[in-house]
């Protein structure tokens, strides 16, 4: 009995590679990425990601983020997750430049908060609905994604 629980307790939290989309409220940006999930302990991971968002308005960014989550496993193969990370952000284009700057680059670090739901979908496939609120000067903004991992 007790090696089927820690079976079913590891299968919440499991290392996983995966892509993801999602959309930048504030800047109207769609973005693409990868995201590798890293467990430290049964309900504690790091989460690493890479984005990048789509031209809208001539303005184009990447964002790192290095975030870590905290899984609460609920009905099975479900698990809620609070989030609290690093952001860094680099933004590109002519939209950028004003009277005082004549750089189109700006680079941004930030905070990141938020919370995620995930399902396993099967023994190998999770997905999971993420929203962030991203905490940077000038460029602060709502983030909703959705994923799909690959479990190893």
């Amino acid at each position: 009995m007790l090696c089927i629980n820690g079976a079913q307790a590891q299968s919440h939290n499991t290392k996983s590679l995966g892509v993801s989309t999602g959309y930048l409220f504030d800047s109207e940006n769609v973005h693409a990425g990868i995201f590798i999930h890293l467990p430290v302990s049964k309900h504690w991971r790091v989460a690493p990601s890479i984005n990048y968002a789509f031209s809208n308005h001539d303005r184009y960014e990447l964002d790192i983020n290095g975030d870590v989550h905290y899984l609460v496993p609920f009905a099975g193969r479900f698990s809620f997750y609070p989030l609290a990370g690093i952001a860094f952000q680099s933004w590109r284009g002519n939209a950028l430049q004003n009277d005082k700057e004549l750089s189109n680059t700006v680079n941004k670090f930030g905070i990141n908060a938020g919370a995620g739901f995930e399902m396993n979908l099967s023994r190998r496939l999770d997905l999971h609905i993420e929203g962030k609120y991203i905490f940077i000067d000038k460029f602060h903004q709502a983030n909703l994604s959705i994923g799909l991992g690959y479990k190893f």
